[in-house]
């Protein structure tokens, strides 16, 4: 009995920091990918483009988290961008302006296929935590395997219009 509970105790603990490695990745690299969008400065009306971190619920306090430490992280700027990540409610998301990027925390299907359409429709980059999101819409999606791969929609790259720096074709890979 002690076994198994230390054996359920050591798989949760490594599917938590498996969790948190992912999590702090995508932190890192979707202001990254943000940047390779060729067009992004065009899209907004104002000197700061706006990085929204979408979230349903009570997933709030993390996608606060999300915000803050991408803020922290890049002090504001990545590559020659000004931007600024927000937490914003998928119900509040689609009031907000200025946005260059999306970034979808875990969700309902539903919702992130109004929002996946809606930035395809609009020519913004949307990326999820969710590699699985993909299916639902969303451009891109980063995995932790034996290494860290990007993963682009094709067929949503394609519907979206969105024009990113080469490099970012070189490092991902496109899906179906």
């Amino acid at each position: 009995m002690i076994r198994l509970f230390i054996i359920l105790v050591f798989q949760f603990l490594a599917i938590h920091a498996e969790d948190s490695v992912l999590l702090n990745t995508n932190i890192r690299m979707i202001p990254k990918l943000m940047a390779l969008d060729t067009q992004i400065l065009s899209k907004t009306k104002s000197d700061k483009v706006i990085l929204a971190v979408v979230y349903e619920g009570k997933r709030n306090r993390e996608a606060k988290e999300i915000a803050e430490q991408m803020n922290k992280y890049y002090n504001g700027k990545v590559a020659n961008i000004a931007f600024n990540a927000v937490a914003v409610s998928a119900d509040d998301f689609f009031s907000l302006r200025n946005i260059g990027c999306i970034f979808v925390t875990p969700m309902n299907f539903q919702i992130t296929s109004k929002i996946a359409a809606w930035a395809s429709a609009n020519s913004i980059a949307s990326f999820s935590y969710n590699v699985s999101d993909l299916d639902e819409g969303i451009l891109g999606s980063i995995s932790i395997e034996r290494q860290t791969f990007i993963y682009i929609s094709k067929k949503t790259l394609k519907q979206s219009n969105i024009r990113f720096n080469d490099i970012l074709f070189q490092v991902a890979r496109l899906v179906e």
